[in-house]
């Protein structure tokens, strides 16, 4: 039997449980996911006892941003003395108190064998999408290898002699570049309905025909596109083209297949590939039929799919007028590009050929998308590449 004055407790426990606040959801930590990246492969350049800057744009935001340095392609150690991160006011100068110390397993420096590559300690920062950051770094000694990317269509800055990471100042930065050296990922921690689509490709995709610093490849128009969707929405847009690359064979860059793993199925957070290469292997390779370029889809297209990844095909473009076009390498790309639309193999088809050729002469550019050698593409081509990628292919 319950007492007269437990019942007004038990009521009034009762009532409060009621009228209290509900507690809050525990917070999701969030997981890994690329923002930025480059293709790497071995520059033609050597380096000595400088200081690097180099300027990168996020994609996604986030917290606890992450870099990664790459010696993949050296031939000899690299010692990154110091590396610090910013974010950029204007060329190499830094915005006021934001450059900030990078460390890696709780080291300032660290030493990378050829062949190595290291993930940074979490920088405590939150990094907005489409952010400008600087990643300085001080490499003592002389590298006559060098990993990197070769046409970053970005400045790089190199000091004089010494170690400048720390300071903000641009006035020790007095060389140029247009390459990327050793920094080959960038990272943030967000939502877990953020992922990743990383666009595999070659000029076309690396940004061949656009203006120093302009961020005018397609996937900069993409990554635009999807800045107007809703945050936990969003997806980052990774950008794993090499100028002159080609999908069956090492020559500029190692060959699309060869790098598959490494440039899009280890990326952090990847959900969706864009598989939008194969002019390179036609135009100037020694194809006879379509038949080599269709098995390496298919072998991407596998790998893809034991990872649980979409893959998107996308056709590969008119070239008629360019200096290597022969009605012979017309008729191959036409092979290819039929596979790609019938066959089914791919989650999706992106049909760029459809999308970029003149109605008129439909081996050819439109005149508007034409860089102006009918290869590669103006920046009205580019920006409708990245237009014709249904967004709810990606999302």
């Amino acid at each position: 039997m319950v007492r007269p004055v437990h019942r007004l407790v038990l009521a009034v426990l009762v009532l409060a449980a009621c009228l209290a606040p509900a507690l809050p959801a525990r917070a999701d930590p969030g997981h890994l996911v690329g923002t930025w990246t480059a293709a790497s492969d071995r520059l033609p350049t050597a380096l000595g006892d400088q200081t690097i800057r180099m300027v990168v744009r996020t994609s996604v935001g986030g917290n606890g941003l992450r870099i990664r340095l790459s010696n993949v392609f050296g031939a000899t150690s690299v010692t990154f003395q110091s590396v610090y991160l910013g974010l950029q006011a204007y060329g190499a100068e830094l915005q006021h108190k934001t450059n900030r110390p990078v460390t890696f397993n709780g080291r300032k420096s660290v030493k990378l064998r050829p062949g190595q590559a290291v993930w940074s300690d979490p920088v405590v920062k939150r990094i907005s999408p489409r952010q400008d950051v600087v990643v300085s770094m001080y490499v003592p000694g002389y590298l006559p290898q060098v990993t990197g990317h070769d046409r970053a269509y970005a400045t790089t800055f190199l000091s004089d002699p010494g170690d400048h990471a720390r300071q903000e100042a641009s006035d020790m930065f007095t060389y140029t570049s247009t390459q990327w050296y050793f920094l080959d990922r960038v990272a943030v921690t967000t939502a877990r309905t953020v992922r990743s689509v990383v666009a595999l490709g070659d000029s076309l995709t690396d940004g061949a025909g656009q203006e120093l610093d302009a961020n005018r490849r397609w996937t900069d128009y993409l990554t635009h596109r999807v800045s107007a969707v809703a945050a936990a929405k969003r997806v980052s847009v990774l950008n794993a083209g090499i100028s002159g690359n080609r999908v069956l064979r090492t020559g500029v860059g190692p060959s699309v297949l060869s790098r598959f793993r490494r440039d899009v199925l280890s990326q952090p957070g990847v959900r969706t590939v864009v598989v939008f290469c194969g002019i390179n292997d036609i135009s100037k390779g020694e194809l006879t039929s379509a038949k080599p370029l269709i098995e390496a889809y298919k072998k991407m297209i596998k790998e893809a799919r034991a990872r649980k990844l979409r893959i998107l095909g996308g056709t590969l473009t008119p070239f008629a007028g360019y200096q290597s076009w022969t009605p012979e390498r017309e008729a191959i790309r036409q092979q290819v590009n039929r596979w790609i639309r019938t066959s089914g193999a791919f989650d999706a088809v992106l049909d760029f050929d459809k999308a970029l050729r003149d109605p008129h002469a439909p081996d050819q550019l439109r005149a508007a998308y034409d860089h102006g050698d009918h290869l590669h593409l103006s920046d009205a081509g580019r920006r409708k590449v990245a237009y014709t990628i249904p967004l709810k292919r990606i999302l």
